[in-house]
Formats: C-alpha cells, sequence, structure tokens
C-alpha cells in the first residue's frame, strides 16, 4: 500500500474530460502494482505502455468528476483518480483510493519540474509517501 487509507482522498473537480486526450509520460511512480511508463487517451480509447515495454488496450470512461474507469479488453477494469491536475491540463497527479498505485505524470513535451513538484505536494497531502517513489523518465 502506497498511501495512508486513514487520510482522505479526493479528485480534483476542475477535470476536463476532454482536455484529457493525449500521449502522456509517467516522470514519478510508487506504482505497486501498476508497473506503467505512459499512456495515450483519444476520444474514449485508452492505450498504456509498461515499464516493460508492453502495450494494454481498453476504454476510458468518466466515473465521476475526476474519477475514470480504464476497461481493458480482457474485461479487466481499474479506477484511476486524477487528484491533481494543472489549469493547462500538462501535468496530473494520478492515484487511487486504496492506495494500489500512484504516478505523476506529464504530457510529451511538457515536462515542467514545478508543477512535477506540485503534483508531488497534493498525492502528500493525500496520504501518499513520495519522496520514496522512483522517477521514471
Amino acid at each position: 500500500m502506497l498511501r495512508n487509507p486513514t487520510v482522505p482522498i479526493g479528485a480534483i473537480s476542475r477535470f476536463e474530460e476532454a482536455r484529457f486526450d493525449g500521449r502522456w509520460q509517467v516522470e514519478r511512480a510508487g506504482a505497486g502494482e501498476w508497473a506503467l511508463a505512459g499512456f495515450e487517451v483519444a476520444d474514449g480509447l485508452w492505450q498504456e505502455l509498461s515499464e516493460t515495454g508492453a502495450t494494454r488496450d481498453g476504454r476510458v470512461k468518466p466515473l465521476g468528476r475526476g474519477i475514470l474507469e480504464v476497461t481493458y479488453e480482457d474485461t479487466t477494469t481499474r479506477d484511476l483518480w486524477v487528484l491533481w491536475i494543472d489549469p493547462d491540463h500538462n501535468t496530473a497527479a494520478l492515484g487511487d483510493p486504496d492506495g494500489r498505485f500512484g504516478f505523476v505524470v506529464t504530457r510529451v513535451g511538457k515536462r515542467r519540474a514545478d508543477q512535477i513538484r506540485a503534483a508531488e505536494q497534493v498525492l502528500d497531502f493525500n496520504g501518499y509517501r513520495t519522496e520514496t517513489w522512483a522517477t521514471v523518465q
């Protein structure tokens, strides 16, 4: 478990699903059970790239503001919470209430150290311990 489950967690209300489309890379990870290196979202389609280079396809749909469900081709699902995203939707803090995984992601080519640090601070506030996380990119 990557987060303290007694700390309340919340998804960000300013998340705009349509602006989440595009290619994202993982900058920092406490991946736990999900060894994600990056992903691409396009019109509800999801393709992820693992740290080993394997790809996995699925569909993504909103369950609520800032809460997404990824359904893979084998019908397994994963909930993905957007805990924070910058106003331009270029950097995001991602996780789940159970603390099974957590990531700081940026759009490919849009990496900003100050926004990565802001995402880490939000994750820490939500019960994660990002000081132990690996830098992926």
